[in-house]
């Protein structure tokens, strides 16, 4: 603008055809920094915000939860009769087999590149995760008896664990903590659904002891991701959520398509088994909005005291 207006007394022809000879660089990136200091100073609120409500996990509760599950775990009475079998016991010894390799016959551990960043971030944490995957080999030992009951054949490795274990391996444990997650919410509708149809009474018990397991596991994850600041809140918690719901809905189809054959030759359909997945997805979603949003309003409320502790001692000493 300063060489337009050395020559505006020339006329307009010579005014358009005016170009700057330098730019001031200095003037406009100290221009551009006070534009950019509301959206710093935005951000630097929400970080500090985050950090108010990321609280610890309650570390001594799930121990205590993991201990009254290990004392608390009635057998299942193997030598009870049974009234009838199943028409396709092919598949259904084939399923049970895959879960007993799945759920503790494996690797029960967190096997990612990084797993141990997460498994000793503290002592605690690692005592968890320890009890979390002594459950799962309670659960492989539990499958293995029914197998073993069943008249059929442990398997050592099948082509969907292994790629299952390589993914976990090779995307880090944030990728591995949720895909752990997304099994154990649809392996609870696999085990409703067993229960519901088998008929057996010993693989009845068998489904209520891991339901009951499962149900901790994803109250723990829960738990967890709430402590660590998982909001659903904006468009931020919007996208988070509808990821979940995708990946959940996609490892839901991964496992219909492996043992489909089993649930439907005990009489279960495929709307009911989505159904249980989608109710399950829903149920995690709303147990985690609800345990951020306390956190928020607790660190709230925490905030405003600290704010009117400061005023008061403010008041106080201008008095």
């Amino acid at each position: 603008m300063a060489d337009s207006i050395r020559v505006a007394d020339q006329g307009v022809p010579i005014i358009r055809n005016v170009l700057p000879v330098s730019f001031n660089w200095p003037l406009f990136c100290v221009a551009l920094a006070l534009m950019a200091a509301p959206i710093v100073q935005v951000v630097c609120r929400l970080r500090r915000q985050a950090a108010e409500v990321r609280k610890p996990l309650d570390y001594e509760r799930w121990l205590a939860h993991f201990e009254r599950n290990r004392l608390n775990r009635p057998e299942p009475d193997w030598s009870a009769p049974i009234p009838v079998l199943p028409n396709d016991m092919v598949s259904l010894l084939s399923s049970l087999a895959q879960f007993q390799l799945g759920d503790g016959g494996g690797p029960a551990s967190l096997i990612a590149r990084d797993a141990d960043r997460f498994r000793n971030s503290t002592p605690e944490m690692r005592k968890l995760v320890d009890h979390w995957f002594a459950e799962e080999r309670e659960h492989s030992r539990l499958l293995g008896c029914a197998v073993d009951n069943l008249g059929g054949q442990r398997i050592k490795s099948h082509w969907s664990f292994t790629a299952f274990c390589n993914c976990r391996r090779i995307f880090g444990v944030r990728f591995e903590l949720q895909v752990l997650l997304l099994t154990e919410i649809t392996s609870t509708a696999y085990y409703r659904l067993l229960k519901r149809h088998c008929r057996i009474p010993w693989l009845e018990a068998m489904c209520h002891l891991i339901l009951r397991d499962e149900a901790g596991h994803i109250s723990f994850h829960c738990d967890r991701l709430a402590a660590n600041g998982r909001s659903l809140r904006g468009l931020a918690g919007w996208l988070w959520a509808a990821q979940l719901r995708l990946c959940g809905y996609a490892a839901a189809t991964m496992l219909w398509a492996n043992h489909r054959p089993c649930i439907a030759g005990l009489g279960g359909t495929t709307r009911e088994f989505y159904g249980e997945v989608s109710r399950e997805l829903h149920r995690f979603l709303c147990a985690l909005a609800i345990r951020t949003n306390a956190r928020t309003k607790s660190a709230g409320i925490q905030s405003n005291n600290r704010r009117r502790g400061r005023d008061e001692a403010m008041i106080s000493c201008v008095s």
